[in-house]
């Protein structure tokens, strides 16, 4: 029965080319073709660096089909040059062989001039062989650090304790929502709102949010020019004409409900109003709105070229401010 050779018999080198090549393959071939990339013969000494591959660790070999293994990936795919010394002393020590000599002579010379009759001796290595294996060892040793230029071995375990890979450089798991951890120990003030809140509403409804009430009818010239960005400098109106309007008469429960609501709400400047009035085309109308049974009351929209109001007439004197407006227009149609 033939014995089993356990051991490398050619260099790390060489297996390590062989592994490229299949790898270069997409990491399986057969063994023709990896010997044809290297314009080599399938030959004898050809299968003996295959197998040292596959002692190493970098190669499969099954129905003469090779494969790289996850070791010779991991050195392929290393983070970093220290990384790949790491892996590439975990595939040279995978021989037991190896790595038996790498304990014997820990922290001790080895006897490189007479390395092969001691591997005959004292490890049970064919002497075909033994001048092969011991070049094998020493000059892949040398290439992953464990044999230094005074051919003292060094301590194998204690290198694999001190020197562990990386396993990998980002978490797997996902991480935790940071934003709400920082903002968890922070109040946060709302911003306030743009849209003034009225105080108070009459029988209890409130008006619709995008429905702006109207503005209450102003007294004056200078209050209607300030008002729309009318100049009224022109017109020949006395300011005694505009008087303040008498008091309404009392409104029963029923008129309360019957006529709509109307909130106060803050005179906006002249600029606001002048820059947020869109220009309106077409002549101005006129909307008489339905009257109280009990006291007649007019409302009335004027809508066109810088001019949008609603004025709510309940005295005659109220059409002062009509008529000025009207003077207006007219004007600006004839000029």
């Amino acid at each position: 029965m033939p014995k089993t050779i356990d051991y490398p018999r050619t260099t790390y080198a060489s297996a390590w080319e062989v592994a490229e090549v299949v790898d270069d393959t997409g990491g399986k071939c057969a063994i023709e073709t990896s010997a044809k990339k290297l314009d080599r013969k399938v030959s004898g000494s050809y299968k003996a660096i295959i197998g040292s591959a596959v002692k190493f660790g970098l190669l499969t070999s099954k129905r003469e089909i090779l494969t790289t293994t996850n070791l010779y990936r991991r050195i392929k795919h290393a983070y970093d040059k220290q990384e790949e010394k790491i892996y590439h002393r975990e595939a040279f020590l995978h021989p037991p062989l190896f790595m038996q000599i790498c304990r014997k002579f820990r922290n001790r010379e080895l006897p490189v001039h007479m390395f092969d009759v001691m591997l005959i001796r004292e490890f049970g290595v064919e002497e075909i062989n033994a001048q092969n294996v011991a070049k094998a060892f020493v000059e892949g040793a040398r290439m992953v650090d464990i044999l230094d230029e005074r051919n003292v071995i060094a301590d194998v375990d204690q290198l694999a304790n001190q020197q562990t890979p990386r396993r990998q450089l980002a978490s797997t798991e996902m991480p935790t929502n940071l934003f709400a951890a920082s903002s968890a120990g922070k109040t946060s003030t709302p911003e306030p709102e743009s849209v003034a809140t009225p105080t108070s509403y009459t029988n209890g409804i409130s008006p619709t949010p995008s429905l702006v009430p109207p503005l209450p009818p102003l007294r004056g010239s200078d209050a209607v020019s300030a008002l729309f960005g009318l100049d009224t400098a022109d017109l020949d109106i006395d300011d005694d004409s505009a008087t303040e309007p008498d008091e309404p008469l009392a409104e029963t429960p029923k008129q309360l409900a019957a006529q709509p609501t109307r909130v106060p709400a803050t005179p906006t400047p002249p600029a606001a109003v002048a820059t947020t009035l869109p220009p309106m085309s077409g002549p101005p109308t006129q909307q008489p709105t339905t009257h109280h049974s009990n006291g007649l009351s007019y409302s009335i929209q004027i809508s066109g070229p810088g001019i949008e109001t609603h004025l709510l007439l309940q005295d005659a004197q109220d059409l002062a401010i009509v008529s000025i407006l009207l003077e207006k227009i007219r004007k600006q149609l004839t000029a």
